[in-house]
């Protein structure tokens, strides 16, 4: 009988506490001092805190060759481009329609998209829970891009947010190929910046 591998429970439970949190910040007044995205990406980014607290700085934070890197970067790039704008010009109905016109692009708003969005969540998806299912004897590619799909769903319900589930699955092979949670970052933050890029507009 083979050996069952082990399930990362664990992180799991803080992923179910982190999304859940989120979730219910939206649901309080607004507050000008932590915002429901400016607690996001805290707890995103200081969740993984204790896992790391002994073992030391993780892998996936050192650099690894640069053009390695960039090869996967210049790769993924394209092929999110080009699936992006593939699927503006599908006949879907408006629950699944990305968002229709580009909006402007500031410093402001690519500040925000790179350290409260794409950074402190590949932090956690890619990072974090990359490492507990491979520390699980597990592949983590599909599982972490579910679970990055159900966060986008549960955070912020809407069918169109389950299709996170196919750039997670590019995010977590960025990961896996380069090494470290730079690429997926990169990625994840240009993807973001489609709409203004490509353009949402039919």
């Amino acid at each position: 009988m083979a050996d069952r591998k082990p399930f990362p429970a664990k992180p799991l439970l803080v992923f179910v506490a982190v999304i859940a949190a989120v979730r219910f910040s939206f649901s309080l007044p607004a507050s000008p001092f932590l915002p429901p995205s400016l607690l996001a990406a805290v707890l995103f980014l200081y969740a993984p805190l204790p896992r790391y607290w002994r073992r030391g700085f993780p892998s996936w934070a050192r650099g690894t060759g640069p053009g390695k890197s960039i090869a996967v970067i210049a790769l993924l790039a394209v092929a999110g481009a080009l699936a992006f704008f593939l699927y503006l010009q599908l006949p879907l109905p408006p629950a699944l329609s990305p968002f229709r016109g580009a909006f402007p692009l500031t410093a402001a708003a690519a500040a925000h998209q790179l350290l409260l969005v794409a950074l402190p969540e590949e932090v956690f998806f890619r990072g974090y829970l990359h490492d507990a299912f491979v520390e699980a004897g597990r592949e983590p590619v599909v599982p972490v891009a579910l679970l990055f799909a159900v966060g986008h769903i549960v955070i912020a319900p809407s069918p169109f947010r389950a299709l996170t589930f196919f750039p997670g699955l590019l995010l977590g092979w960025g990961r896996k190929r380069s090494g470290n949670v730079y690429v997926p970052t990169a990625v994840h933050f240009l993807y973001n910046l489609f709409p203004s890029l490509i353009g949402g507009s039919s």
